[in-house]
Protein backbone atom coordinates (compact mmCIF):
# COMPACT_ATOMS: atom_id res chain seq x y z
CA UNK A 1 0.00 0.00 0.00
CA UNK A 2 2.60 2.57 1.01
CA UNK A 3 4.01 2.43 -2.88
CA UNK A 4 1.45 3.29 -4.69
CA UNK A 5 1.85 7.23 -3.81
CA UNK A 6 4.97 6.42 -5.67
CA UNK A 7 3.45 4.93 -8.68
CA UNK A 8 1.18 7.88 -8.62
CA UNK A 9 3.99 10.57 -8.55
CA UNK A 10 6.25 8.45 -10.98
CA UNK A 11 2.99 8.23 -13.63
CA UNK A 12 2.73 12.06 -13.04
CA UNK A 13 5.89 12.67 -14.42
CA UNK A 14 5.58 10.49 -16.76
CA UNK A 15 2.66 11.56 -18.36
CA UNK A 16 4.13 15.49 -18.00
CA UNK A 17 7.70 14.32 -19.77
CA UNK A 18 6.95 12.36 -22.29
CA UNK A 19 3.45 13.12 -22.96
CA UNK A 20 1.42 16.23 -24.32
CA UNK A 21 -0.33 17.70 -21.43
CA UNK A 22 -2.53 21.35 -20.87
CA UNK A 23 -2.23 22.79 -17.11
CA UNK A 24 -4.73 24.43 -15.42
CA UNK A 25 -7.83 24.08 -14.50
CA UNK A 26 -10.05 26.50 -17.48
CA UNK A 27 -8.21 24.44 -19.83
CA UNK A 28 -8.67 20.82 -19.01
CA UNK A 29 -12.24 21.86 -18.35
CA UNK A 30 -12.83 23.11 -21.66
CA UNK A 31 -10.64 20.34 -23.37
CA UNK A 32 -12.78 17.62 -21.33
CA UNK A 33 -15.64 19.36 -22.50
CA UNK A 34 -15.25 18.55 -26.06
CA UNK A 35 -13.45 15.25 -25.44
CA UNK A 36 -9.89 16.17 -26.25
CA UNK A 37 -8.58 14.69 -23.54
CA UNK A 38 -7.44 10.87 -22.48
CA UNK A 39 -7.22 11.08 -18.67
CA UNK A 40 -7.07 14.48 -16.06
CA UNK A 41 -5.18 14.44 -12.91
CA UNK A 42 -6.57 16.52 -9.99
CA UNK A 43 -4.82 17.85 -6.68
CA UNK A 44 -6.83 15.55 -3.69
CA UNK A 45 -6.07 19.54 -2.10
CA UNK A 46 -8.04 21.30 -4.57
CA UNK A 47 -10.88 23.53 -4.04
CA UNK A 48 -14.04 21.08 -3.91
CA UNK A 49 -15.67 22.92 -6.46
CA UNK A 50 -12.83 22.14 -8.76
CA UNK A 51 -12.78 18.80 -7.84
CA UNK A 52 -16.41 17.95 -8.23
CA UNK A 53 -16.33 20.15 -12.04
CA UNK A 54 -13.48 17.75 -13.19
CA UNK A 55 -14.93 14.37 -11.93
CA UNK A 56 -18.39 15.47 -13.94
CA UNK A 57 -16.97 16.20 -16.83
CA UNK A 58 -14.56 13.19 -16.65
CA UNK A 59 -17.94 11.33 -15.91
CA UNK A 60 -19.55 12.26 -19.51
CA UNK A 61 -17.14 11.05 -21.73
CA UNK A 62 -15.89 8.24 -19.37
CA UNK A 63 -12.21 9.79 -18.76
CA UNK A 64 -10.30 8.65 -15.67
CA UNK A 65 -9.90 10.90 -12.99
CA UNK A 66 -6.07 10.01 -10.98
CA UNK A 67 -6.62 11.67 -7.93
CA UNK A 68 -3.18 13.31 -6.63
CA UNK A 69 -2.93 12.57 -2.53
CA UNK A 70 -1.51 15.97 -1.99
CA UNK A 71 -2.13 19.79 -2.62
CA UNK A 72 -2.01 21.77 -5.74
CA UNK A 73 1.16 23.20 -4.70
CA UNK A 74 2.40 19.58 -4.24
CA UNK A 75 1.39 18.83 -7.61
CA UNK A 76 3.61 21.83 -8.93
CA UNK A 77 6.40 21.00 -7.17
CA UNK A 78 6.14 17.30 -8.43
CA UNK A 79 6.20 18.43 -12.30
CA UNK A 80 8.41 21.28 -11.61
CA UNK A 81 6.43 24.33 -11.85
CA UNK A 82 7.06 27.03 -8.92
CA UNK A 83 3.42 27.54 -8.40
CA UNK A 84 0.43 25.42 -7.73
CA UNK A 85 -1.54 23.33 -10.19
CA UNK A 86 -4.61 22.03 -9.21
CA UNK A 87 -5.36 20.18 -13.12
CA UNK A 88 -3.31 18.50 -15.57
CA UNK A 89 -5.28 17.49 -18.61
CA UNK A 90 -3.60 14.88 -20.55
CA UNK A 91 -4.15 15.18 -24.12
CA UNK A 92 -1.36 12.31 -25.06
CA UNK A 93 -0.31 9.96 -22.99
CA UNK A 94 3.52 8.86 -24.50
CA UNK A 95 4.99 5.67 -24.33
CA UNK A 96 2.61 4.91 -20.94
CA UNK A 97 -0.31 2.88 -21.82
CA UNK A 98 -3.76 3.87 -21.29
CA UNK A 99 -4.41 -0.04 -19.56
CA UNK A 100 -1.94 1.41 -16.66
CA UNK A 101 -3.55 5.09 -16.56
CA UNK A 102 -6.74 3.34 -16.01
CA UNK A 103 -5.43 1.05 -13.02
CA UNK A 104 -4.30 4.34 -11.64
CA UNK A 105 -7.60 5.86 -11.94
CA UNK A 106 -9.36 3.17 -10.49
CA UNK A 107 -7.54 2.46 -7.33
CA UNK A 108 -7.68 6.48 -6.40
CA UNK A 109 -11.49 6.11 -7.35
Amino acid sequence: MSSQPVAVDNLIKSLVRGGKVVIGYRRSVKLLKIGGLKAVVVAEGSPKAIISDVKYYASLSNIPVIIYRGSSMDLGTLIGRPHPVSVIGVIDPGNISMEIIDSVAEKNL
